[in-house]
């Protein structure tokens, strides 16, 4: 259900809340995720003309799982705030005295359902950060990374226990990496569908004992990060090392990230210097590039009368990853009708040349590879 059909459900007089929890309602670590309402019901007899929706069900993302609170309004008396039931979590009890926002309801105030919602959650990881103390190598852990400046209020926990008989044990840690993603190129920022919220990167690590002999780390990227860096498959973290600790194992995870980052930033101003270089030596044989994001490059080369085209193709981890040279004659055809071409991906190159010299190198290559590519076109080619 949309959150549109879903607030026309509602009693008019709670609408104002419940709009600013389904519009607005980031919570947590997770931005990339907005709070959900299901399961909407009326309190009301079956004569109340509707729409008289006044109690639901609330989705809140957290550490990995999805929380499902039930949130009970009276649509007679509006200026009452609700009351909540905590889903599976019946031992969860909030301090009142910490419930400012419930305690000094203001029905005036559209904002003031999502103000307890946020209340609530910091109660829920107290909650969570306590049951901890059932496993003392799990509290360590906890305490090592709280005891950090980057982790103490970018951490959300979710401990469970497994089986009440055995005291099987089990915890996920969420942590929000302190990544710069601020200098990445913005033309690689801008080809999501839709608005993703903040750009950040999220390790969740699941203990799934707690003695912590099976742990498994997953790194999660917002939208555009994730398109930012080529894909969810372009970044591969290291397992959790066996013995190992957060606080060794976290440091390790935001470097391999930052190192990816700096890749790109540097990528992007080595491909902008390569293509001033070849427009510097090639002058008026450069037909076009992209002078955005600086990935591609097409030259119109003559030589001894042969005319031929060069598409360069410059990867995303340039220079480190090698350009790829596409050889066009604009005279000969394959039997499907497109200019013949030869592709070369393997041709004199170092990652160490500046632009200039790579121009320079590349003029050289091209006049000791164009007779071959000739007799090619003109053997395989149609005119």
């Amino acid at each position: 259900m949309s959150p549109e059909v879903a607030l026309n459900k509602i009693s008019p007089a709670l609408r104002p809340f419940i709009s600013n929890v389904v519009r607005n309602g980031k919570i947590g670590l997770d931005a990339t995720n907005n709070l959900k309402i299901t399961d909407l019901k009326s309190g009301c007899t079956s004569l109340t003309p509707g729409p008289c929706c006044d109690r639901f069900k609330l989705h809140i993302p957290y550490a990995g799982e999805t929380l499902k609170w039930d949130i009970i309004f009276n649509c007679h008396y509006p200026d009452l705030p609700p009351d909540f039931i905590f889903g599976e979590d019946i031992d969860f009890l909030p301090e009142p005295t910490m419930l400012h926002h419930l305690n000094g309801w203001n029905s005036q105030n559209p904002d003031c359902l999502l103000l307890v919602i946020k209340e609530l959650v910091q109660q829920y990881h107290k909650y969570q950060c306590d049951r901890l103390h059932e496993s003392s190598r799990l509290m360590f852990e906890y305490t090592a990374l709280q005891e950090g400046p980057e982790f103490g209020d970018n951490m959300e926990i979710y401990a469970v226990r497994k089986n009440n008989w055995t005291g099987e044990f089990s915890a996920r840690f969420l942590l929000k990496l302190p990544v710069d993603f601020s200098n990445i190129p913005t033309y690689l920022l801008k080809d999501t569908i839709v608005d993703p919220g903040e750009d950040v990167a999220l390790l969740s690590v699941s203990f799934e004992d707690a003695e912590a002999t099976q742990v498994f780390p997953k790194l999660y990227l917002s939208p555009r990060i994730e398109h930012a860096l080529g894909g969810n498959s372009a970044l591969h973290i290291p397992p959790f090392p066996s013995g190992g600790c957060l606080i060794d194992y976290v440091p390790q995870v935001c470097q391999l990230l930052t190192n990816k980052v700096q890749y790109i930033i540097q990528g992007y101003h080595r491909r902008r210097e390569y293509i001033a270089a070849f427009l510097s030596h090639f002058g008026t044989g450069v037909v076009e590039y992209d002078a955005e994001g600086f990935t591609k490059l097409t030259l119109l080369l003559i030589w001894k009368d042969f005319c031929f085209l060069v598409h360069i193709d410059l990867p995303l981890y340039f220079p480190r990853d090698q350009p790829t040279l596409t050889f066009q004659s604009v005279y000969h055809f394959t039997n499907s009708g497109q200019l013949y071409q030869q592709i070369q991906k393997s041709y004199p190159y170092s990652p160490r040349w500046d632009g200039n010299e790579m121009a320079k190198r590349a003029k050289a290559y091209f006049k000791t590879y164009v007779l071959q590519f000739q007799e090619a076109a003109f053997a395989n080619g149609k005119l």
